[in-house]
């Protein structure tokens, strides 16, 4: 499995800079938690512990002394700043700290996809991770907090705990998906605007409803229907920061009713981990749809790509060539095909056996698929034989690349499965329509090239032939 420097393939900045910003980070998202922290109590919503996980996770190098040290300077100089004793700060700090490094270990060394939180199981493992990393925060954490707010050790654990927990699943999923932003997901059917908001806008008009119910127990879950329908219609991103709104503004709104306080410690400890609960739902959907549109992507294409050489396979390419031939031919615009044949490759696994000729044609295919231009369809029909479609060209032009193709292959570099040297050349047949016309089929042109390709190996191979009747058509 990837390790931790692999999760996020970003380039890493200079370490100098790292820390700094890190340091500044972290130092933000606590001074907003505690802007948000009822008078005299621990925060309402905490950012800055999920985001010390996600720095780490990210940039592994900040869990060297020195990168621990900025961070638990950061912690210890926002409390310091608002008021906060310099011993309870150091207790809260080393707390907030443990848990953090606890969820690292734990996520570390799960998969890509899982840390992007678009896996099967990742919203689970986000959640299971969460857990335990808030139960050891709070069993450092709980007891300072008992002692410096005078509460039981109940108290101060469940406070801690469950606060701890909830603002986790609040934000470590979206902080965990938005570097999926810029890789290319499983792309979405192309609707209009209006319907791509309903699940958004459902989202909003059930929020709204809740709260003008009131301050009642179901009103809790009335979005999540709207929430289910975000996860099976957005990208995890999406989902995440749409659910992440969500919660937070319950969070701040019931906190206002209800106060999160120590007299009100069991309301509010179940108040979180039901919430704590429902995130897990619409987030272990969208993680599974994620999973089941990137595994639906990697069948299709097995499906219609060579596993050997990994260019189209006969099936890809003929599907692909025919929806191509078929605009061209709409177009009126002009079209070349060639068939192209490994001279001799019977000799290459007879004298170097099949690996190495598997490792040609891998080598081959790689040299062609960099020779051609990216709008040319390239696939392997058949053992050593490739066709190729070149769209939109001229006759001059297409004799060119076909004697191209012809000169690369012959001066390449390849070799056997022992890396000795290994001579190779190829014989190619084209075939040209300046203007595709209604009944121009592409297996007319492929018979054509086909039978130039013969004439290339009447002529002793490694050269390129094409029939000038068809050409001038």
């Amino acid at each position: 499995m990837p390790t931790a420097s692999s999760v996020h393939p970003l380039e890493q900045p200079h370490s100098g800079r790292l820390l700094l910003c890190a340091s500044l980070a972290v130092f933000a998202a606590a001074m907003v938690g505690i802007l948000l922290r009822p008078l005299g109590y621990l925060s309402v919503f905490w950012p800055a512990n999920q985001i010390v996980l996600v720095l780490l996770l990210r940039y592994p190098r900040l869990m060297r002394p020195v990168g621990l040290a900025a961070l638990f300077a950061s912690f210890v100089l926002a409390d310091l700043i608002t008021g906060t004793s310099l011993w309870l700060s150091l207790g809260f700090t080393t707390a907030n700290l443990c848990g953090a490094a606890c969820g690292w270990l734990f996520l570390r060394r799960q998969s890509q996809r899982d840390l992007q939180m678009e896996g099967q199981y990742s919203a689970l493992l986000v959640f299971f991770a969460s857990g335990m990393a808030s139960l050891v925060s709070a069993a450092i954490g709980g007891p300072i907090s008992a002692w410096a707010f005078d509460l039981s050790m109940r108290q101060g654990l469940l406070m801690w705990w469950t606060g701890e927990w909830m603002n986790a699943m609040v934000l470590l999923p979206f902080l965990l998906a938005l570097p999926s932003a810029r890789s290319s997901g499983a792309k979405q059917e192309r609707q209009s605007w209006a319907l791509k908001l309903l699940p958004a806008l459902a989202v909003v008009g059930l929020e709204m409803t809740s709260y003008m119910v009131g301050n009642k127990v179901g009103s809790l879950v009335f979005s999540l229907p709207a929430l289910l329908w975000c996860a099976l219609s957005y990208r995890i991103l999406t989902t995440a920061i749409i659910t992440m709104v969500v919660f937070v503004t319950k969070v701040i709104v019931i906190s206002n009713i209800v106060g999160f306080i120590p007299a009100n410690v069991l309301d509010v400890a179940s108040l979180r981990l039901g919430i704590t609960m429902l995130i897990l739902g619409p987030l272990s959907v969208a993680g599974s749809h994620a999973a089941r549109a990137e595994l639906l992507h990697r069948m299709r294409y097995q499906a219609h790509h060579d596993s050997l050489t990994d260019v189209l396979s006969r099936n890809g390419f003929v599907q692909a060539s025919h929806a191509l031939l078929k605009r061209l031919t709409h177009e009126g615009s002009s079209a070349a095909v060639l068939m192209l044949d490994l001279d001799h490759f019977k000799r290459v696994n007879d004298n170097h056996g099949h690996a190495s000729g598997d490792r040609l044609l891998r080598d081959v295919s790689q040299v062609l698929t960099e020779s051609l231009r990216p709008q040319d369809v390239l696939g392997r029909i058949g053992g050593e034989e490739f066709a190729v479609v070149l769209p939109h060209i001229s006759f001059e032009d297409a004799t060119a690349i076909a004697e191209r193709l012809c000169h690369t292959v012959r001066s390449g570099r390849f070799l056997t499965a022992h890396h000795e040297p290994l001579q190779a050349t190829l014989s190619i047949g084209l075939a040209y329509k300046q203007t595709l016309q209604h009944g121009d089929s592409l297996e007319d042109l492929l018979r054509e090239a086909d039978l130039a390709l013969y004439q290339a190996k009447a002529q002793g191979r490694d050269c390129a032939v094409w029939t000038a009747p068809l050409s001038a058509a």
